[in-house]
């Protein structure tokens, strides 16, 4: 029996500690979130600039912490005709985290071989990674949005 009750003694300052860690995490997510806002169409189809609001927590950097793509990404599919899809993708990362809604830009390029975008209705997915200085991060996404690309 008093085995036990230092084995349980040991375990509650690790027990704190780990629950304290978890609190910021939890808020961080929290507080995390992105939105396709509107379609702009470019270059006659070949890419659409996709806006998106987003929200991560202060002092931590949109993208991802090993230099590779990431950020604000935008993954855009368009019904171009009956039996042909647009589609494609694109990130924009660097933005400081400010706690508050922000905008971006995200150019999205139409996937070659295939169709360009045109003026009309797409489907939007939108994700968000967020890192601080010490590699923590969190990610976020939209689900399906419904988005009219125009001129």
């Amino acid at each position: 029996m008093r085995k036990t009750v230092h084995r349980l003694a040991r375990l509650v300052p690790l027990i704190a500690v780990v629950a304290a860690l978890m609190v910021p995490m939890a808020v961080a997510a929290a507080d995390t979130s992105i939105q396709p806002l509107s379609a702009t169409l470019v270059a006659r189809g070949a890419e659409v600039d996709v806006t998106v609001s987003f929200t991560c927590p202060a002092g931590y950097t949109v993208g991802s912490p090993y230099g590779m793509s990431g950020g604000a990404s935008v993954y855009l599919q368009q019904a171009v005709t009956k039996t042909e899809q647009a589609s494609g993708s694109g990130f924009s990362s660097g933005q400081t985290c400010t706690g508050q809604p922000q905008t971006a830009v995200v150019p999205v390029l139409a996937t070659v071989p295939g169709p360009p975008f045109r003026n009309g209705p797409a489907v939007a997915f939108a994700y968000l990674q967020a890192c601080d200085a010490n590699f923590n991060c969190v990610y976020v996404g939209s689900g399906p949005v419904t988005l009219r690309i125009s001129r």
